[in-house]
């Protein structure tokens, strides 16, 4: 069997779409689960101590809260894979509206989300949220392996693009 430059690109291809469509497990690395941190800034843009960030499930459940230090860090670890959002406890016990879409963790990723709290102008909220909604907030919710088989997925897609393009098959001219 002779493979040519073309079947060969062809296979390729098919190998790569494969393994884009079906990342093998083996690629998960061991550890004890994903962690999540981040800053929490007041209106101010300052940071935001003395407040509790809670870790809400995709079903709307609280499943962990961390408290604020004094530098307005937050920090959870050991977290299954899964989507999550993220609200945040006043230190009067009021939860603050806050500009931070949910985010998306793989096993073991590490990912950091930096909230910022907002004005309770519903306005301006609304806006805040749009903003935050863009190319850099899914690509930030994706986990390193899933952005690694994203850029794997448009390289194999533009090369099979330039493959196309560039056929070596033309027809002939009538003569």
């Amino acid at each position: 069997m002779c493979l040519t430059l073309k079947s060969l690109t062809a296979y390729s291809m098919l190998l790569a779409l494969a393994l884009w469509i079906a990342p093998p497990p083996a690629l998960a690395a061991p550890g004890n689960g994903a962690r999540l941190e981040g800053l929490v800034q007041g209106l101010d843009g300052r940071a935001a101590a003395g407040c509790r960030v809670h870790l809400i499930g995709a079903g709307g459940e609280d499943l962990a809260q961390s408290a604020v230090g004094e530098d307005g860090l937050y920090s959870f670890a050991g977290l299954e894979a899964g989507r999550y959002s993220l609200g945040v406890e006043m230190p009067d016990g009021t939860v603050a509206p806050v500009a931070a879409p949910p985010l998306r963790l793989g096993n073991n990723d590490l990912a950091r989300r930096d909230v910022k709290l907002l004005a309770s102008d519903a306005q301006m909220t609304n806006e805040a949220l749009q903003a935050n909604y863009g190319l850099g907030h899914w690509w930030s919710g994706l986990s390193a392996p899933g952005r690694a088989w994203t850029i794997i997925g448009i390289l194999a897609a533009g090369w099979l693009i330039l493959d196309t393009l560039n056929d070596d098959e033309t027809p002939a001219s009538p003569a």
